[in-house]
């Protein structure tokens, strides 16, 4: 019987969920142009791997995620998690990594008609609610962090037009 549990919770659509995991992870490298780097502890590759991690999270176990980007065990995916808000509020090179990695896990996620995990089971309303609510949170925030750039890039403009130019 427990086999049989184990075989239902690691896969989705007759697929098992470490090839879609893998696949996601090709397609994400194949889209940024560059391979992730597993030992690398540079901030880039570092956010790199987050990124996907975050982005792939409804759709596997923290242990398939880090076997997805072929680390040991699933403290980096649990790591990765824990500084999601951290490396979007202070990392632009994050946040278009991580809007890539949404894009292409989505786009998979939609050919493959795969439903997010949630509370430990595949598919599930709650999760797609609850994921839906989160994205309207990040572009309200990103609204209002777009809204802040202009705003400042417009007061720039407007104290370069009206300084007095230097005597030659």
């Amino acid at each position: 019987m427990q086999n049989n549990k184990q075989n239902t919770n690691t896969r989705i659509v007759g697929v098992e969920i470490p090839q879609i995991l893998e696949n996601i992870r090709v397609a994400f490298e194949y889209e940024m142009g560059e391979y992730l780097d597993t030992d690398s502890r540079l901030r880039n590759k570092v956010e790199l791997r987050a990124a996907l991690v975050n982005a792939a999270r409804p759709y596997g176990t923290c242990r398939q995620l880090a076997t997805m980007v072929n680390k040991l065990d699933h403290s980096s995916t649990i790591h990765s998690g824990n500084q999601h808000e951290m490396y979007f509020n202070s990392s632009p090179q994050y946040r278009r990594n991580y809007a890539k990695a949404l894009e292409v896990v989505e786009k998979f996620a939609r050919r493959h008609q795969l439903l997010p995990r949630s509370n430990h089971q595949i598919g599930g309303a709650v999760t797609m609610e609850s994921e839906i609510d989160s994205l309207n949170l990040t572009i309200l925030s990103l609204q209002k962090r777009r809204n802040a750039l202009i705003e400042n890039l417009s007061e720039k403009r407007r104290k370069a037009i009206l300084a007095p130019e230097l005597p030659h």
